[in-house]
C-alpha cells in the first residue's frame, strides 16, 4: 500500500513540477492536470482504506497481546499446588451432595409446614361456619352466611400465601448458606493465575451467578421458576368457583375439594421454588468443578512444555508484534499525509 501510495505521490509531484516551467506546452499541461485529477481519488481511496485497515489491525494487535498474556500467565499455573486444587475440587463435590441432600429435606419440611398452615385454617373456618350451635355438623353455609364465610376464606388464603412465602424463604436460607461456604478466596487465587481475557470473562460469569444465587434464594416468590404462577394467582380460579356459587349453600363437600386442591397447589409449588434453587445451587459447584478441570488440564499441558519451547513461543509474538508495527507505522505515513 505504501508503495502505490508513494507512486501517486511522485506523480502529484511531478505534474506540480511540470506546471511551474513555463516552457511546456499547453497540450502537456493540460494533459498533466488531468493526470493529476484523476490520481486524487487514487490517493484518497488509498487513506479511507488505510483508516478502515487501521481499525483492523488493532484487532490483530489484541489478538497477540492475548496471545503474549496467555505465555506470561503458564509459568503460574504449572507452579500452581496440584494437591490443594485436588482438595478444593474434593470439598467442592461433597458441598454438592450435602446440598442435593439438604435442600430435598428443606423442601419436604416447607411443604409438611406450608400443608399443616392450611390444615389448621380449614378446620378453623370449619368449626366456626359448619359447626352449629349443638357441636352438629352442617351440610352447608347458607345465604346469610356466606358473605361472612366468602370473605374470611380469602383472607385465610391470602394469610397463607404470606406464610408459605416465609416458610420458604426461611428454609432456603440453610441451603442458601450452605452454598456460600464454598471456598471463593480460593477460586479466585487460581482464577487471577489466568490470563486477562479469560480471568474477565469468568470473573463476569461468577458475578452473574451468585447475583443470580442472591435474588433467587432471598426473594423466592419475586423471582419464580419458568412457567410458574404464584400460588395465590393459581388457586383464584378455584377460590372463585367456591365462593361465588349464586343463590345456592357452600356445601362442606365443596370447601374439601377446595382443601384438597390447595394443598395440591402448595406441594407443586413449594417442590417447583425448591427443585429450581437446588439446580441452580448444584450447577454452580458443576461449574466450579469445571473450572478446576480445565485448570488441571492447562497445568498438565504447561508442565510438558520446554523453556527451548516456551522461547519459541516468546521470539514467534515479538516478530509478529515487530511486522504489525511496521504496519501501523506505514499506515500513519498515509494518514498524517497532507
Amino acid at each position: 500500500m505504501n508503495n502505490y501510495f508513494n507512486t501517486f505521490e511522485n506523480i502529484t509531484q511531478s505534474v506540480e513540477q511540470l506546471l511551474k516551467d513555463e516552457h511546456n506546452s499547453l497540450e502537456i499541461k493540460q494533459s498533466a492536470t488531468s493526470l493529476s485529477n484523476s490520481v486524487k481519488p487514487c490517493i484518497e481511496e488509498l487513506k479511507q482504506s488505510a483508516t478502515k485497515l487501521k481499525q483492523l489491525i488493532l484487532v490483530c494487535s489484541n489478538d497477540l497481546y492475548r496471545a503474549e498474556n496467555v505465555w506470561q500467565s503458564k509459568p503460574m499455573i504449572a507452579s500452581a499446588a496440584k494437591d490443594e486444587i485436588w482438595e478444593q475440587l474434593g470439598e467442592i463435590s461433597g458441598r454438592s451432595i450435602k446440598i442435593r441432600q439438604l435442600g430435598n429435606n428443606c423442601k419436604n419440611e416447607a411443604v409438611k409446614e406450608a400443608k399443616e398452615s392450611w390444615d389448621k385454617r380449614t378446620d378453623y373456618l370449619k368449626k366456626k361456619w359448619f359447626i352449629d350451635a349443638k357441636g352438629q355438623q352442617k351440610k352447608g353455609v347458607s345465604w346469610d352466611d356466606k358473605k361472612g364465610f366468602t370473605n374470611e376464606m380469602k383472607s385465610e388464603v391470602d394469610k397463607l400465601d404470606e406464610e408459605i412465602a416465609k416458610i420458604i424463604k426461611e428454609e432456603l436460607i440453610l441451603v442458601c448458606q450452605e452454598v456460600l461456604k464454598i471456598n471463593l478466596e480460593s477460586c479466585q487465587y487460581y482464577l487471577n493465575m489466568l490470563d486477562q481475557q479469560k480471568k474477565a470473562e469468568l470473573n463476569k460469569q461468577i458475578n452473574l451467578i451468585f447475583i443470580e444465587i442472591e435474588n433467587k434464594f432471598n426473594n423466592p416468590i419475586e423471582h419464580l421458576p419458568k412457567y410458574h404462577l404464584g400460588l395465590k394467582t393459581s388457586v383464584s380460579p378455584y377460590l372463585k368457583a367456591l365462593v361465588e356459587q349464586g343463590w345456592g349453600d357452600i356445601n362442606w363437600e365443596d370447601v374439601v375439594k377446595f382443601k384438597d386442591t390447595v394443598s395440591a397447589k402448595i406441594e407443586n409449588f413449594i417442590t417447583a421454588i425448591f427443585d429450581d434453587r437446588i439446580k441452580l445451587a448444584t450447577e454452580t459447584m458443576t461449574k466450579a468443578i469445571a473450572f478446576y478441570n480445565d485448570f488441571l488440564e492447562q497445568q498438565q499441558r504447561y508442565q510438558q512444555e520446554t523453556p527451548e519451547h516456551r522461547e519459541a513461543e516468546k521470539a514467534w509474538i515479538y516478530q509478529q508484534r515487530q511486522q504489525l508495527t511496521q504496519i501501523q507505522d506505514e499506515i500513519e505515513v498515509i494518514l498524517n499525509a497532507g
